[in-house]
Formats: structure tokens, C-alpha cells, sequence
């Protein structure tokens, strides 16, 4: 073997930084293109708003697998800050939290919840999208940003005065990443999302699936009776309850419904 054949130096070695190494190894950020993957697009950007309503800031999650292929969630919190507005030292904002690793990473605490599989946010959702769009309703203000590939198409953009507060992002997979099959499971994420309610009795998220012309209904996953609750759905699974009390979910048309509500900021988690 020539000494040309194996050398090796400085020039060999690539540096990817941000969205460009998302974009290369997308399986270190999000598991795999699979199926798996695509699901951790989804609570990438849900975790966020997870812990919005954990930390009292919020009182409801709502995420909606569209008609389109995207999947969009929406919260009720006060918004995520705009630098443009002003908002800095208020946390990562807007751009920093669509386009630079970790920026959004929680603290440690018992009221976070570690939905990201690395910690890497709401960048690795946006770097692995064709399109994601984002609205952020502020201090009155709607802003609202479009983003092709992980790159801003323009800065954040006041859309028109705001009614009440809160954030939303839609975004729609890169079939170049993720092939054809861009299609999130209802099931999987239902089966998550109720999960995160038995386990959190504070969560409040409504799971909408519009694919399905006239067959949309949402399911919320909201247990205030917290392990209680998962009993009693365990024994209701298998037809033959066995538990003596009374359990504080209720089925419904639109899913498990709670006996009382918890208003935004309300103690108890």
C-alpha cells in the first residue's frame, strides 16, 4: 500500500456545525429516519410546550396531525420572546431556539419533562423539515417566521394584533430525509401523550388527527388522579375493573375527560 494511500491529515477531517450536521446525521438527533424519527420530530417540539404547562406558565397542548402531512402545535403560554420585539434577556429567543443546538435545553427540576432525545429542541425538528412556520402571539402582537430547511426565509414578522397569548409551530418532514412515508402514527403518539398524562397530572394535551375528511375528533389526555387513573384504565382495558374507587377520568366522544379542570398556573403538580 503507497504511503499516499493512507495519509491522513487536517484536510480529511470535515467540520459540520448547527443545522448542516442535523442535516448530514440526522439519526444521531432524532434516533433514525424511520418511523422512530419521525415521531421525535414531533415531541421535539411538543416538549416544549409539555413543559410550559408543567411549569405552570401554560394550561393546554394541542397538536393536530393535518390533513397535508405537517403536524402543528399549539400552546396557550405567554409566547416564545422575539428579539425583534425587544425580548431579549428572557430566555433563548425565537431564532435561536429554531436554529442553535441546546439553546432550548431545560434545567433540571421536577417540573421538566426530557422529551428530546438528545436535548438538541426545536432545532432538530426545524433542520429535518421541507417547511416549518411559526406564530407567536405576544404582548398583543402576532409575529410569525417561515422557515425552508432550517433557513429563515425572513426575520420574524408582526402578522397583525394578537388575541390572547401563546405559540404555535406547524411543521411538515423532509421526505428527503425521511423517504415518502412522512405519515406520524396516531396511535404511537396517542399511546405517548397518555402516558405523559398518568405520569404528570398536571399535563392537559389534545391530540387531533385531520387526515380522515369527517372522522377528526380530539382526544385529550388530562388524569388528575395521576397513577390512580392509569390503574383504573388498565382494568377498563381489560373489561373487568377491579379496583374499588372511583376513578376520575370519564369516556367520551372526544376521549378521556376529566371530572374537574385545572385552570393555567393552579397548584398541584
Amino acid at each position: 500500500m503507497s504511503e499516499e494511500a493512507v495519509r491522513y491529515d487536517g484536510s480529511h477531517i470535515q467540520v459540520l456545525e448547527g443545522l448542516e450536521a442535523i442535516r448530514k446525521r440526522p439519526g444521531m438527533y432524532v434516533g433514525s429516519t424511520g418511523e422512530r424519527g419521525l415521531h421525535q420530530l414531533v415531541y421535539e417540539v411538543a416538549g416544549r410546550a409539555v413543559n410550559e404547562v408543567l411549569a405552570g406558565r401554560a394550561g393546554s397542548v394541542e397538536v393536530a396531525l393535518m390533513s397535508d402531512g405537517g403536524v402543528r402545535v399549539t400552546d396557550d403560554g405567554p409566547g416564545i420572546p422575539v428579539e425583534a420585539a425587544g425580548n431579549v434577556g428572557a430566555g433563548p429567543d425565537l431564532e435561536a431556539l429554531l436554529t442553535r443546538p441546546y439553546a432550548g435545553a431545560e434545567p433540571g427540576g421536577r417540573h421538566a419533562v426530557p422529551m428530546s432525545l438528545f436535548g438538541t429542541g426545536l432545532c432538530a425538528t426545524n433542520a429535518l423539515s421541507s417547511r416549518l412556520t411559526t406564530e407567536v402571539r405576544r404582548a398583543g402582537v402576532r409575529w410569525v417566521q417561515e422557515y425552508v430547511r432550517g433557513v429563515a426565509l425572513t426575520p420574524p414578522t408582526i402578522a397583525g394584533p394578537a388575541t390572547g397569548t401563546g405559540t404555535t409551530i406547524a411543521f411538515w418532514p423532509d421526505v428527503g430525509i425521511f423517504g415518502t412515508e412522512t405519515q406520524c402514527s396516531y396511535a404511537v403518539l396517542a399511546d405517548h401523550f397518555r402516558q405523559l398524562a398518568f405520569l404528570n397530572r398536571c399535563m392537559d394535551i389534545t391530540l387531533t388527527d385531520e387526515r380522515t375528511p369527517g372522522l377528526s375528533r380530539p382526544v385529550r389526555f388530562h388524569s388528575p388522579g395521576g397513577a390512580r387513573d392509569f390503574v383504573a384504565f388498565l382494568d377498563e382495558k381489560r373489561g373487568a375493573p377491579a379496583t374499588p374507587f372511583t376513578p376520575t377520568w370519564r369516556v367520551s366522544v372526544t376521549g378521556w375527560r376529566p371530572r374537574s379542570t385545572r385552570t393555567r398556573g393552579s397548584a398541584g403538580c
